[in-house]
């Protein structure tokens, strides 16, 4: 589902009675809503693009004189009714009551034109007059992942047993079916194993899982129908529009679409069930790994042929010539838990370029007791370590490999970055003088794959996320006979507390709500990841790749392909947000237990901000979500864009 098509929906919030003078002087009152329709179950969102309807915000000028009406041609509509409105003040005419056709159920892809939504359902009627579309709420629109597992299994309560940072994740074996997606059902059930993932989120009651196939499936047409063995649900469970995760990946994938060695997962929104018990509204992604169609570095093993048999066989490479998949993660120190089960990990130093004290940093939560986090968990395979206890560079010439190599190019980097000097890389991974004449921007370019970095910048200046400086940030090096020997951002992931979740963060707007506060919201100069910060303070590196990036994401729609998104997501997904908040009446991320953790401050110590914290408030919450990303969209372009002649993403009232 690399391409995209833009889809255009509006969304239409209340109108406000106000009162105004017609064109013959007299006064009048907006006319009142008549009785709503007999289906109680229905959305209140307006129609989708090729539909005349148009939304009005509902608010009127201040003013003492009197005016005259101007009355558009085009209709708009509330759940109710359709009208004719002022463009000044919202007064209507013309109102009637709507006249709903047939209900029709259709594919939500086939009827948008839009292949992101290839999976997904819509019951819905139109009206005759202004085609304003009325949602039947009670359908069920998602494809539906159902675990079957035996409730004698000592393992049944997986599903709730995890807690926050846990090393502990039981496993239980069953079968899973996939209903209500056409072509995609299964008749049968297909052996796999399911358990809790995630760190901090384990803790929340709505966990997210991780799949394991008993044998190579396809999941619901993802990444071309590829079959692999582990999937991941991603549960939002923080996020009252469970829809964080399908925006950041959705712009990711955008941003990196024409760059082969930089990989993001393919997604798409299910409804889960354990033993036929509705368990919420998750994202259906792909398993970080690397394997051939995922994360773009060869598997550290090879097919060969035996002579003795002329048969192919695996062997395992056991040099330092692979490639490598690592997590910048301060959860590394849980891995040694695990024992032989743990992923190696290895730690490097920032020496005197980067500390807490010389950089003013507000990004993740490094002043919330973290620190810079200097430890790092791969995420690839490692051949050469023990297979009985936690591998660390300690017992890994393959760990003890990549982590002197990280710790050379981070030099590189600073070196750069802070003290304008060129250097280099020997083949002992130790850091030496560039050759004479040798620019920062040529010794930099030699180790960093610029392009990906410039296209994991511009992802994250977007997303604004928490916790980059300590956890979820991936980069990949590729050693292996073939690899280039660069350094690159890589696969895109955990966007939860992204796009203005989480309180007392960078981003602020004003007290009266209009817009950003005095204190400039620059994601990258504060941030306490160091790579991003580091790059983003050498102009060349901005003005040669970011900026480049950035005006090719532009001119591709990338970002109002992710707020139609958005959209599309609030408009039709409406009851299954019903559903899923039904069944979790609470995120937690705004509960005591756990979001004293981050802000303690005694009057709401819960993680995310205001707007976001109710889950009864949704609508509201969608709407903030959307008017924040245009916010930050626009943002970005005023400061990277010089006499920037784009037109801004629109917020909605």
């Amino acid at each position: 589902m690399k391409k995209f098509f833009k889809v255009l929906t509006i969304l239409a919030f209340p109108l406000m009675t106000v009162s105004c003078v017609n064109e013959g002087g007299a006064s009048s009152a907006a006319p009142g809503t008549s009785e709503a329709p007999s289906s109680p179950s229905t959305s209140s969102l307006a129609s989708t693009a090729g539909s005349s309807v148009s939304s009005v915000a509902g608010t009127s000028k201040a003013s003492s004189s009197a005016h005259v009406h101007n009355y558009g041609t085009e209709w708009s509509a509330d759940a109710n009714q359709h009208y004719h409105a002022c463009a000044e003040c919202g007064d209507k005419k013309d109102a009637a009551n709507h006249t709903f056709g047939a209900w029709k159920t259709e594919n939500l892809g086939t009827k948008l034109n839009d292949a992101r939504f290839a999976n997904s359902n819509v019951k819905y009627r139109e009206c005759s007059t202004c085609h304003y579309e009325e949602i039947d709420k009670t359908f069920s629109v998602l494809p539906e992942i159902r675990f079957t597992f035996p409730t004698t299994d000592p393992n049944a309560n997986f599903a709730t047993a995890a807690r926050s940072n846990d090393v502990t994740r039981p496993t239980v074996s069953g079968t899973i079916s996939i209903t209500n997606a056409g072509e995609y059902n299964t008749t049968e059930g297909l052996v796999a194993t399911m358990k809790v993932r995630g760190n901090q989120t384990a803790g929340f009651d709505k966990k997210g899982f991780q799949i394991k196939f008993d044998s190579k499936q396809s999941m619901l047409g993802l990444n071309g129908g590829k079959t692999f063995k582990k999937w991941v649900l991603l549960a939002d469970a923080k996020d009252t529009t469970v829809s964080r995760s399908a925006l950041g990946l959705s712009m990711a994938r955008g941003i990196i679409a024409d760059d082969s060695k930089v990989w993001c997962t393919d997604f798409t929104p299910v409804s889960v069930y354990l033993n036929n018990t509705y368990w919420g509204m998750y994202m259906l992604a792909e398993a970080k790994e690397v394997k051939d169609g995922r994360i773009n570095l060869p598997e550290p093993e090879q097919k060969v042929t035996n002579p003795d048999t002329g048969k192919k066989e695996t062997v395992k490479i056991m040099t330092n010539d692979i490639g490598y998949n690592f997590e910048l993660d301060y959860y590394a120190r849980n891995e040694a838990q695990k024992g032989a089960d743990g992923d190696p990990t290895f730690n490097i130093s920032y020496g005197n370029y980067f500390n807490q004290q010389s950089y003013n940093i507000e990004s993740c939560l490094a002043n919330s007791g973290l620190g810079v986090v200097s430890s790092y968990t791969l995420n690839s395979d490692i051949n050469d370590g023990p297979s009985d206890a936690h591998i660390t560079d300690a017992n890994s010439n393959q760990v003890a490999y990549i982590k002197n190599r990280l710790q050379a190019l981070f030099t590189v980097l600073a070196e750069g970055s802070k003290n304008n000097r060129a250097k280099d890389i020997d083949a002992n991974n130790q850091v030496v003088n560039a050759a004479s004449g040798t620019t920062v921007k040529q010794a930099i370019e030699k180790h960093f794959d610029c392009n990906a970095w410039a296209e994991g910048f511009i992802i994250n200046a977007v997303c604004l996320p928490p916790d980059v400086g300590y956890s979820s940030f991936y980069m990949s090096y590729d050693n292996s006979t073939n690899g280039d020997k660069k350094l690159r951002y890589d696969n895109p992931w955990d966007f939860d507390s992204n796009f203005g979740n989480r309180r007392g963060f960078i981003e602020q707007p004003d007290t009266a709500g209009s817009g950003w506060n005095a204190k400039d919201p620059y994601f990258m100069d504060r941030s306490a990841n160091m790579w991003l910060q580091l790059l983003g303070k050498m102009s060349w590196f901005m003005n040669d790749y970011v900026i480049p990036k950035w005006n090719a994401a532009r001119n591709n729609n990338v970002f109002e392909n992710m707020m139609s998104l958005a959209k599309t997501f609030y408009k039709y997904y409406d009851g299954e947000y019903a559903k899923n908040f039904t069944k979790w009446t609470t995120t937690q991320a705004s509960d005591n237990n756990v979001g004293s953790y981050f802000n303690g401050d005694g009057v709401n110590s819960g993680e995310l901000r205001k707007p976001f914290v109710n889950v009864n408030e949704r609508k509201d919450a969608q709407k903030e979500t959307i008017n924040w990303l245009a916010k930050r969209v626009n943002y970005l372009e005023n400061r990277w864009v010089t006499n920037s002649t784009r037109t801004p993403l629109a917020t909605i009232k």
